[in-house]
């Protein structure tokens, strides 16, 4: 297997991907290296932890002719894995391209490749009856690879055309993974991301990814700024390329996890790499141009290699939900992005793990979070399991983080209960954000007593635990409900919820829940009132 998952996250995940010169742990960033920009070396971005690259196969066929190199690692001086380009976005700049597909497959062949891409032809930009012509033409150029390719060791990259068009890139990449790629590469996402149409790149990235097979690493072509690289990976990017730590140096633009900063623009650098350690941004700024532009582009790579370990680490530990929530605050059209997550919430569940070896806690601080695997997953199984609390007497207490309410109070509350609780007559469930109820026999489960929610509630979230509530008990249909009201965290959203969806309910509002002893008769008391009073 060429490929092989250690770990994932959402639909994001760590791998190995495995070349015939080394293996690359994905999530992986491919750094563009022009040989012949001496600005930035190999061995530069190689002592920063990058230990494969991307080159142009048209760069190594120059240096071939002129000055007699053997092949791409010749060129570019280094023995590990290096991606070639077929010369498509040369097609996309300047709308022209010096090869023929059967060329560009015989060049990286014969130039030493380990990944290797098709001549494929670039949609971005153009008009969608043009489009379509394009990803016809790169369906027949990938099916023709099949019988021209000669070198198996080589990992073959196909690349789904048709962006913007979704309809276009779905069956682009419906014909594709009826072929044996290694690698299937998402295209002309270039043009959506200048932009910051990062939802429009969500929606490409979800159109592709679910039709492709589950088991193929998938590269996102171009991407290469780390605010966006996190939700690319949760939605099931696992390589990308790019030459914007060079770029945008030569503009004196600096890459931050949430942002670009113009280096004239900074005070202090936000960051601690050996770059910005050493010197200021006032240093920087007035240095030459060359050494400049050096520097930064320096630091760009950090800042890519450090967002890329950071992902990592957050698939690991089971929060890359988390993550992309605080990083989408960073910029409102990442924002609308996350957002968009919402309509994918399914896809991310079925690929999302139910439990990891290693479990870390949940933050969840708005309704949005209540659309991440977990909370799904959880409500669709409790309301699939809920009739035996039919014609029950529900007792709704708020469930406290700290979980300090199962040590003292809900013991007695249990034991004056008595028979009613034993026998199943009333039924104990906590009420919360995000999981909205939660049977008392569950609550020692994962992620049900694992997580954090904010003490004080925006009306937002309130009103969508409220709307959750009506719905399942209504499915429930119970005998009555006594709520032991939180008053100062829910004021009467549970409460109305609980009047909406059940004939009796009783209500016992506090101001601080779990510290007065008598709260417990008058519980019990309630409950009498729903058994035995109510006509």
């Amino acid at each position: 297997m060429t490929f092989e998952i250690l770990d994932k996250d959402l639909a994001g995940r760590i791998g190995k991907l495995k070349t015939r010169r080394g293996i690359i742990e994905t999530p992986y960033l491919f750094p563009v290296i022009n040989p012949y920009d001496k600005t930035i070396t190999v061995k530069d971005v190689e002592k920063l932890g990058f230990n494969a690259f991307i080159t142009n196969i048209l760069h190594v066929r120059r240096a071939v002719r002129e000055f007699n190199v053997k092949d791409v690692h010749e060129l570019l001086g280094f023995t590990g894995p290096i991606m070639t380009d077929s010369g498509a976005y040369q097609l996309l700049v300047y709308g022209h391209v010096e090869i023929t597909p059967k060329e560009a497959i015989e060049l990286q062949e014969r130039h030493g490749s380990d990944i290797a891409v098709i001549l494929d032809l670039p949609t971005g930009n153009i008009s969608r009856s043009e489009a379509s012509l394009r990803v016809n033409e790169t369906i027949k150029r990938a099916k023709e690879l099949m019988d021209i390719k000669s070198d198996n060791s080589i990992l073959w990259v196909g690349p789904v055309q048709g962006a913007p068009y979704l309809d276009l890139a779905e069956y682009c990449a419906k014909q594709l993974s009826a072929l044996e790629f290694d690698i299937y590469a998402i295209g002309s996402p270039t043009t959506i991301m200048e932009s910051y149409q990062y939802d429009a790149l969500l929606d490409l990235i979800y159109t592709v990814k679910r039709t492709l097979p589950i088991e193929r690493p998938i590269h996102l072509f171009g991407a290469g700024h780390p605010m966006m690289l996190s939700l690319a990976v949760a939605l099931g990017c696992d390589l990308f390329d790019s030459a914007s730590y060079i770029l945008y140096a030569k503009e004196h633009r600096y890459m931050t996890s949430y942002g670009t900063y113009k280096i004239n623009e900074l005070e202090y650098f936000p960051c601690s790499c050996p770059i910005c350690s050493k010197y200021t941004p006032q240093e920087i700024t007035e240095m030459t141009n060359s050494e400049r532009v050096k520097l930064i582009a320096l630091h760009n790579l950090y800042a890519l290699m450090s967002e890329i370990k950071s992902i990592k680490q957050y698939i690991k530990e089971g929060t890359l939900w988390e993550y992309i929530s605080l990083k989408s605050r960073s910029h409102p059209r990442l924002f609308s992005a996350f957002l968009r997550l919402r309509k994918y919430s399914v896809f991310l569940e079925k690929l999302d793990p139910a439990t990891k070896p290693s479990i870390s806690g949940l933050f969840f601080y708005d309704y949005i979070d209540a659309f991440r695997p977990k909370v799904k997953r959880y409500f669709k199984k409790i309301t699939n399991c809920l009739n035996y609390l039919q014609n029950k007497v529900l007792v709704l207490l708020p469930k406290r983080s700290d979980n300090s309410h199962s040590k003292s109070f809900l013991g007695k509350l249990i034991k004056a209960l008595g028979k009613l609780f034993l026998d199943g007559e009333v039924k104990l469930l906590f009420y919360d954000f995000p999981f909205c109820l939660t049977p008392i026999e569950l609550n020692g489960f994962y992620p049900l007593s694992q997580y954090e929610s904010p003490n004080n509630l925006d009306n937002m979230t309130k009103r969508f635990v409220s709307m959750k509530l009506i719905n399942l008990l209504r499915k429930i249909k119970p005998r009555g409900v006594v709520l032991y009201n939180e008053i100062t965290r829910w004021g009467h959203y549970i409460k109305r919820a609980c009047e909406q969806a059940c004939d009796y309910t009783k209500v016992l509002d506090i101001e601080k829940p779990y510290e007065n002893p008598s709260d417990i008769e008058r519980i019990k008391s309630l409950v009498h009132e729903i058994l035995y009073y109510k006509e």
